[in-house]
């Protein structure tokens, strides 16, 4: 790949550039394979390199190829392995192995988006924001043996997903295999990875003792809706009206939170009673939280509706990339493409804060993300063309988080935003009502229309 095609392509298809700028720079297969090497505990490397099954899994999860097999024959010359081998490797890729290599990636990629310089401002003053929330992926077709004398719907696995609110991108996701599994089950190993100065959002699922406790106890601070069963609390004082929000009235009172041992700490009940009800018909939310008197409780309940920004990172998720595929119903494999989507969602959120510097962050709210993935599938295939894949990774992999984030500042001045921005649509218009005839279940349109059509 010399310079002048290089040049050529960051300016007729500069989106897809960015997008296989951040993938070759994160995804490197020194890093996947090392990841591999660190958290494996059963599976080893015999043929296959780790690194070559993400690379072939990637463009199918960005929905460059239509599934694992049209990738697999593309590819085969360059794997050496059988299409049986390649389907073992996925099945039986551990989850720890899909939870170390969204932490590296996200590393990688959080050191770009910082040298950006483009960060939303903290929800509250001091404290980086973990929002946690628990995925059900969905279910698969029954094309595993075991599950094809059943008509139920097998479930491939629950993971819980950890979003930084501040730079807009999947933090940690943490992978089980048991699709019935509780949210609180697994939020054991995500007590280890909490760090002083975080605020953790969470709904009742996540409000545990357990977890309220060690979060306290690494100097962080939670902010959960209170779950009456699992968190004891006692009242101390009157409680406290302190104002309004958009949502409803706020209520404060001082508690105490207990454990089974007779330890207790000072924490703060924040009450809302809700102008409207939420769709499980709740008339007021309680929220429980550790954090200083300092910070308002009107603060504190605008903060905690920031817990949908995760919710809308699961709908793009599920809109624009390839992570939870309906033919591959092995747990295992399951996890590892929907821990792919995360890094891949992160990848584009890496794009867009690019574009947010170059252009501007109201320009770049603007942004369809249907739009930009589309483009990038498109000219996807010319950067295949125009230069191999050992190409894009001798000139990206070893590029620095600075140098990175300026090669990626200049490819955004030549996007065109017009091309990406969303298509709002008017307000709503509710439907007529429909007649129905059993006698006349078909119409032909062009009738319809034609009955209608003004006499001129």
């Amino acid at each position: 790949m010399n310079e002048a095609i290089l040049k050529e392509l960051s300016t007729k298809c500069p989106e897809a550039v960015m997008v296989r700028v951040v993938l070759e720079n994160t995804l490197t297969p020194e890093l996947v394979d090392k990841t591999f090497e660190d958290h494996r505990q059963q599976q080893y490397t015999r043929l296959l390199l780790f690194s070559s099954v993400v690379e072939l899994a990637q463009v199918v999860v960005c929905r460059v190829r239509p599934s694992m097999n049209a990738a697999f024959k593309l590819m085969k010359d360059e794997l050496c392995v059988s299409q049986k081998s390649l389907y073992n490797k996925l099945n039986n890729t551990e989850p720890s192995v899909c939870e170390g290599l969204v932490r590296a990636a996200s590393e990688r990629m959080r050191a770009v988006v910082d040298k950006l310089n483009v960060h939303r401002p903290q929800l509250i003053r001091g404290f980086e924001t973990r929002i946690i929330d628990g995925n059900h992926l969905a279910a698969t077709e029954h094309r595993i043996k075991e599950l094809r004398t059943t008509s139920s719907g097998p479930l491939p696995g629950k993971t819980l997903v950890v979003w930084d609110a501040e730079r807009q991108m999947v933090h940690n996701v943490y992978c089980c295999e048991d699709g019935h599994a509780q949210e609180r089950s697994i939020l054991p190993e995500v007590l280890n990875d909490i760090q002083p100065n975080e605020l953790w959002i969470g709904d009742r699922n996540i409000a545990t003792s357990s977890f309220v406790w060690q979060v306290r106890a690494s100097k962080a601070r939670f902010l959960v809706r209170r779950h009456r069963q699992n968190i004891r609390c006692v009242t101390h004082g009157r409680e406290r009206r302190v104002g309004e929000t958009t949502t409803g009235t706020v209520y404060e009172q001082d508690i105490e939170i207990q454990d089974d041992f007779g330890g207790s700490f000072r924490a703060r009940k924040i009450r809302i009673v809700l102008n409207q009800p939420t769709r499980d018909k709740d008339q007021e939310i309680e929220l429980l939280t550790n954090l200083p008197k300092r910070v308002q409780a009107t603060k504190i309940a605008d903060a905690y509706l920031e817990r949908w920004q995760v919710e809308t990172a699961f709908y793009e998720l599920d809109k624009l990339f390839e992570g939870e595929i309906e033919t591959l119903g092995h747990p295992r494999a399951a996890l590892l493409m929907f821990s792919l989507s995360l890094i891949a969602y992160n990848a584009l959120n890496v794009v867009r804060a690019a574009l947010a510097a170059a252009h501007g962050v109201e320009e770049a709210e603007e942004i369809s993300g249907y739009y930009f993935t589309h483009l990038v599938n498109g000219d996807w295939r010319a950067l295949e063309i125009f230069a191999s894949t050992d190409d894009w990774a001798k000139k990206f992999s070893n590029c620095t988080p600075a140098q990175t984030a300026r090669i990626l500042l200049s490819l955004a001045k030549n996007v065109d935003l017009r091309r990406l921005k969303k298509s709002k649509r008017g307000p709503k218009k509710k439907p007529p009502k429909r007649t129905s005839n059993k006698r006349k279940p078909h119409v032909s349109t062009a009738r319809v229309l034609q009955a209608r059509k003004p006499v001129s």
